[in-house]
């Protein structure tokens, strides 16, 4: 692909393309180049729906891609055919309690009382940036960096140019700020957000300001708006730049490696000599 912003290019179009993407820099960072060259790991088709769905639920909800399937089990052959035939029409079908778990995780629980709790457009942050004005969402973008001339795709969420925030929705088992809080930096979503910054800043957009939508996909669906630290960012920013000139380099000798050496030496954990008398 030529570097430019594409707005028409479905999902599978853009995983299609060669070039560095963040779940290729988080696998290089986080294991080693050789996972992240051969890895060949995928989700199970249930998570990924209900990613997907909820995903569009929040971005696009005027598209209506999140269809109710009458079906209660995923294993009949109607629901199989009916499945097939939404997927060639760009939408996702969904057994109805994952369907009414995404409209809750996206417009809330609505209480015996009429009350509406939870949701990613209830939250005052994560709704603020979903119902902005002029949102851009799931642009692919392709860049090539500078210093190293790789190529760099990466397909933020959303961005509005209006209030200058970047956001990824990210379903999640804890969106509370200390659960999600560990999730970040343990699944690596640091360096995704590192990465979305960079091609963004490469390809023109002003971004003021990063954030992570989280929402839990169980009633009672509560959702936050998470960011990152300055600090957090700059310490991301020069990770992955200096995983960009590995991977260069690694072309360039036809070698990843795993980065382990070519053996380690264990020695005895400190909370086992404690015990010792």
């Amino acid at each position: 692909m030529k570097p430019g912003i594409y707005h028409d290019l479905s999902n599978e179009e853009y995983h299609s393309q060669t070039a560095i993407n963040a779940s290729f820099l988080k696998s290089w960072i986080m294991k080693s180049p050789l996972h992240a060259v051969n890895a060949k790991g995928s989700i199970g088709q249930t998570i990924a729906d209900m990613g997907t769905a909820i995903h569009s639920e929040a971005l696009e909800p005027d598209l209506e891609n999140v269809v109710r399937s009458d079906e209660k089990s995923r294993a009949t052959k109607a629901f199989k055919e009916h499945y097939e035939l939404c997927k060639a029409q760009g939408k996702v079908l969904l057994p109805a309690k994952d369907y009414l778990n995404v409209k809750g995780a996206v417009h809330g629980l609505v209480k015996d009382d009429g009350e509406v709790v939870g949701g990613l457009m209830n939250d005052g942050h994560c709704g603020k940036l979903l119902k902005s004005s002029g949102k851009i969402c799931e642009a692919s973008i392709f860049v090539t960096h500078p210093d190293t001339g790789l190529l760099l795709k990466a397909r933020p969420d959303i961005f509005s140019p209006t209030l200058g925030v970047m956001g990824d929705v990210k379903s999640a088992q804890d969106a509370s700020p200390r659960g999600f809080g560990k999730a970040i930096f343990k699944l690596g979503y640091h360096y995704q957000a590192a990465h979305y910054l960079m091609c963004a800043k490469l390809i023109g957009w002003d971004v003021k300001h990063w954030g992570f939508l989280a929402v839990e996909k169980e009633p009672p669906y509560p959702a936050h708006f998470h960011t990152l630290g300055e600090e957090a960012l700059e310490h991301s920013a020069r990770v992955v730049e200096a995983a960009l000139h590995e991977i260069a380099e690694a072309k360039e000798t036809g070698n990843p490696g795993t980065r382990w050496g070519s053996y380690t030496v264990h020695h005895l954990p400190e909370y086992m000599t404690n015990n010792e008398d």
